[in-house]
């Protein structure tokens, strides 16, 4: 009988350790997804600012349907790659929760790393964007959004499509036409045309 009890007893144990395994497994594999968020902008917006140490201010508006970057015509090809870019940031996870700055220069949030991207309409703002480091792989990056201390990792190779100067956006010029070759001199009215030597 007591062995009985014993073997029952560690049946329920392995049952219960067995179930707790598979609710911590649970936990950690909708914890991650519940840390990745995307930030998508569901309205119009008028001006994008990106700002760096390596590069300045650079200032995006539109005008209707073209843009310019710092009062100049804009390639709307490019431009386009960067709004589409800030209209929907996609994070993968919650890499860190530190504000501290350990944290911001190891994941290269320091005021010489970063790149900062404003997004707003008539003033206000619906994004604030700071990029970090790349990741590994150089296509995922670390992000901070609207001035929170979480650090994410975000998709989309970002620092690669913000790290950018203002020139490059800037719309190819036009040629000019070339000026048209002179005319020769036709005779005046009566006079035969001149013949060179040997005509």
């Amino acid at each position: 009988m007591n062995f009985k009890n014993i073997m029952l007893r560690k049946a329920v144990l392995s049952s219960a350790v067995v179930v707790l395994a598979l609710i911590y497994i649970l936990q950690v594999i909708f914890g991650s997804r519940s840390s990745a968020k995307d930030f998508v902008i569901d309205k119009t917006y008028d001006t994008i600012e990106i700002t760096s140490a390596e590069n300045g201010s650079i200032l995006l508006k539109r005008y209707g349907d073209f843009w310019k970057v710092n009062d100049e015509e804009a390639d709307s090809g490019k431009v386009k790659l960067i709004s589409d870019s800030a209209h929907a940031i996609k994070t993968l996870s919650v890499i860190s929760k530190s504000s501290g700055e350990d944290a911001i220069e190891r994941y290269g949030f320091t005021d010489t790393s970063k790149i900062t991207v404003k997004v707003s309409d008539n003033g206000k703002e619906y994004l604030s964007l700071e990029v970090g480091k790349d990741a590994a792989n150089g296509q995922q990056n670390y992000v901070r959004v609207n001035g929170k201390s979480e650090i994410y990792l975000a998709s989309g190779a970002l620092r690669q499509k913000f790290n950018v100067k203002a020139d490059e956006l800037k719309a190819p010029k036009k040629e000019e036409p070339a000026p048209a070759a002179p005319a020769e001199n036709a005779p005046a009215d009566g006079e035969s045309p001149s013949l060179q030597p040997g005509v």
